[in-house]
């Protein structure tokens, strides 16, 4: 995409301790096919214990002669996590950008990546186009794709077709969002901590009939393990938040009828892998989350609130 067509776009990646695999995200970027000049790089620094820093500041003067419009290390003095950086920096982005390219620091994107995805965000009324997640290590396997949500039962469904597909989520590891639609909605909503966040803001983007599109042709290739991450806290996080999406989001005919099956569902399924694992901890943890869900219980595990 030529520089006088291209919208400008900003390219927003928080980090924590990402000075690897971060370094390699940036040197990707250097491939893209985007119009430079109508591109800029804003790296949000979680507080970070590593050289994430250093090696941001190293990548970008090395990046400077290459006609970037801008680049920037913004330094937090705590560690936000990974998607209240944006609700923090939306607005020291360039005023002048219609969309934010959003990239975990572990993601390395094809160059026809940014190209593909303004494309499809300039069909009008869309919000949010995801790319084709694959695994880092083997490309061919897709980690996500287009998501789906069942209004009466909250059950999720997925699909990775081949075309284009308005769909009711994407993940966000790789994925384009517009800015009017971001401000009209105030973000993310913080209360999620992890897990289900991208779901909730997709959702409630939904009700206010704006569009989700998956472009499986835009592929970023990210450093993540077949399955996910499995770990108690993560465990917490995805059975207690499931419930939060179904209370937040809007987007349900009958909530209430939605949680209780979404409850019996995350029920059965902590009753299997308790059987199937034999880990207390986890077990633990998945009750606890289904019960902090129930009751309403928001935030960062600790010091969640009701």
């Amino acid at each position: 995409m030529t520089a006088p067509e291209a919208p400008l776009v900003s390219i927003f990646i928080p980090a924590y301790n990402d000075a690897a695999p971060l370094a390699a995200c940036l040197e990707s970027l250097g491939g893209l096919d985007y119009a430079r000049g109508q591109t800029e790089i804003v790296v949000w620094d979680n507080a970070s214990l590593d050289d994430t820093g250093r090696r941001v500041v190293e990548a970008f003067d090395r990046m400077r002669r290459q006609g970037w419009l801008n680049l920037r290390l913004l330094r937090s003095p705590r560690n936000e996590g990974s998607y209240v950086p944006y609700n923090l920096a939306e607005a020291q982005l360039d005023p002048r950008g219609a969309y934010i390219l959003g990239l975990d620091a572990d993601v390395e994107v094809a160059p026809d990546v940014l190209t593909r995805l303004v494309a499809v965000a300039d069909e009008g009324r869309v919000a949010v186009v995801g790319a084709r997640s694959v695994y880092f290590d083997r490309p061919d396997r897709t980690a996500h794709g287009a998501g789906f949500v069942a209004r009466w039962s909250a059950r999720y469904g997925h699909a990775d077709p081949d075309e284009p597909i308005d769909c009711d989520y994407v993940i966000g590891c790789c994925w384009l969002l517009d800015r009017r639609a971001f401000r009209e909605i105030g973000g993310f909503d913080p209360r999620f901590f992890i897990n289900h966040w991208e779901v909730d803001y997709c959702l409630r983007l939904k009700q206010r009939s704006w569009r989700i599109r998956y472009e499986p042709r835009a592929v970023a290739r990210h450093k993540i393990t077949p399955g996910g991450t499995r770990s108690p806290e993560r465990l917490y996080y995805l059975y207690r938040n499931k419930l939060l999406v179904i209370r937040t989001s809007g987007y349900f005919h009958r909530p209430v009828l939605a949680a209780v099956v979404a409850a019996a569902g995350a029920a059965a399924r902590i009753a299997a892998d308790a059987l199937a694992t034999s880990s207390i901890r986890e077990t633990a943890a998945s009750l606890r989350g289904l019960w902090d869900g129930l009751r309403g219980r928001t935030g960062a595990l600790g010091q969640a609130r009701s």
